[in-house]
C-alpha cells in the first residue's frame, strides 16, 4: 500500500515536471502544494483532527487527479 502511495506521488511529480504538461495542470498542483505547506489554512492546524484532515485531502484530490495524466516514457 505505500509503495502505491509512493508511486502516485512519484507519478505527480513527474506530471508537474513533464514538458508537455498543459500549464493550467501546473498551475492547480503548484497552488495545493502551496496551500498544503502554507500555514494559513480554511480550517487551522489547532483545531483537533479536522486542521490536519483537510490537507491530507487536499493531498489525496491532487495525486488521485495528476494520476489521470499521462508523461510520455523517458
Amino acid at each position: 500500500m505505500i509503495s502505491t502511495v509512493l508511486d502516485l506521488v512519484r507519478h505527480a511529480v513527474a506530471v508537474f515536471l513533464a514538458r508537455e504538461t498543459p500549464l493550467s495542470v501546473k498551475l492547480v498542483l503548484a497552488a495545493g502544494l502551496l496551500y498544503i505547506i502554507s500555514p494559513y489554512d480554511l480550517i487551522p492546524e489547532w483545531v483537533p483532527v479536522l486542521g490536519v484532515l483537510d490537507d491530507l485531502a487536499l493531498a489525496a484530490l491532487l495525486v488521485a487527479w495528476a494520476s489521470r495524466f499521462r508523461v510520455p516514457p523517458s
